[in-house]
């Protein structure tokens, strides 16, 4: 990959690239398979910095930190006629510390790790019990669309089983309908009831799941220090 690449891969990511340079760019994403994967990976670091710094306040000093590492880094040289030269250097410089950051984050506390999703055992029994056993086999043995229907059918004759919302957030969030379990969870929480601490460390992990570390910081924070979740909310927390 040649140096003045990386320049045009950030004036055309800044928007300012010309037109007919736009065209070319493009055409070459189309024909050149190491251009393309070149460009793909620039971005992707871009676009993870951003993500990483969407604070103003961090981000610019971020900027502040790669503008004197390369300041730092041509006062060391000596000076040339070719400007672009000096942008692809600082572009090589961002990559290795884009590169850091993502590293660091692979390192962060993921989902898959931690999550241990119970074994439930539902003794409650209405008229027609058999409909608790059904539930019960289907969350255990991980079919939770199914265990859904059965635990909507349930909850249809007795919407105030805190328990059962439970697990059906839980269920929600394994087939990766977050969106839903991230409620289910929040009305358990504010319901204030024996079920609340165990519903604030499941929407933790929930946004664990869905890469929302900071959502992720708020459920966990609000564990009492008396909850059994409260020491491993702690290790998820030093490791965010």
């Amino acid at each position: 990959m040649k140096d003045q690449d990386y320049q045009i891969f950030e004036s055309y990511l800044m928007g300012d690239l010309p037109e007919d340079e736009v065209i070319t760019h493009e055409k070459r994403l189309q024909e050149d398979q190491d251009y393309k994967e070149s460009f793909e990976i620039y971005k992707s670091l871009n676009q993870h910095l951003e993500n990483k710094y969407k604070n103003e306040e961090k981000l610019e000093q971020f900027e502040n930190s790669v503008s004197d590492i390369s300041e730092n880094y041509f006062a060391s040289r000596k000076k040339t006629k070719f400007a672009w030269v000096k942008m692809a250097v600082a572009a090589s410089i961002i990559i290795a510390i884009g590169l850091y950051f993502l590293l660091g984050e692979i390192s962060q506390p993921q989902y898959q790790e931690i999550a241990q999703i119970p074994t439930i055992h539902l003794t409650e029994r209405s008229v027609d019990g058999e409909i608790y056993l059904q539930a019960e086999n289907a969350f255990n043995q991980e079919q939770y669309s199914e265990a859904i229907k059965l635990f909507n059918q349930i909850l249809e004759e007795d919407n105030q089983n805190q328990s059962i919302s439970l697990y059906q957030a839980i269920a929600y969030m394994e087939i990766d309908s977050t969106n839903k379990a991230k409620k289910l969870y929040d009305n358990i929480i504010q319901r204030e009831n024996a079920y609340s601490e165990e519903a604030l460390w499941y929407a933790a992990l929930n946004e664990l799941k869905r890469e929302n570390y900071t959502a992720c910081e708020e459920y966990l924070l609000k564990i009492s220090p008396s909850a059994s979740r409260y020491e491993d909310a702690k290790n998820i927390l030093e490791n965010l």
